[in-house]
């Protein structure tokens, strides 16, 4: 597939050689950028579930914040962090919505609602093994 910045030039010499009008161009681009905007999210939230698994421990209940501040270091007020604005709206705006969406990739257990939300990867059991009964023959004799 071509790369975003060779669709952007295609469509710029299209509108230049009058095939096609500015405004048509302008919705084409947008959804070059809207696929190459969630491709990008889709791999943020992809590294941030590996990370998050990997420190996760089956069986304990983790708070959004306290999995915000260990898996992707952004401290918050229930921290004693004093936040700016600008910091507030992007762990509120930005980092807690990226790591729900990290969770749900990973199929997190939900255990409340609201501010007291818990977040549970389950124990995994072991595995079980069949159990194959031979059946008794009997020799004649």
């Amino acid at each position: 597939m071509a790369t975003t910045k060779t669709l952007l030039s295609n469509l710029s010499s299209l509108v230049h050689n009058g095939v096609m009008t500015q405004k048509e161009a302008d919705k084409f681009k947008n959804r070059i950028l809207k696929e190459v905007q969630q491709a990008e999210h889709d791999q943020k939230v992809q590294e941030l579930s590996l990370k998050t698994s990997e420190f996760m421990t089956p069986g304990v209940q983790y708070s959004i914040s306290d999995l915000v501040k260990e898996v992707m270091g952004i401290l918050a007020p229930c921290h004693g962090h004093k936040e700016t604005k600008a910091e507030q709206k992007y762990r509120d705006g930005v980092a807690k919505p990226l790591m729900k969406a990290a969770l749900e990739n990973l199929g997190v257990v939900t255990v409340g609602s609201g501010a007291q939300t818990r977040y549970m990867v389950q124990p995994q059991l072991p595995a079980l093994v069949p159990i194959t009964v031979e059946p008794e023959t009997h020799d004649e004799e």
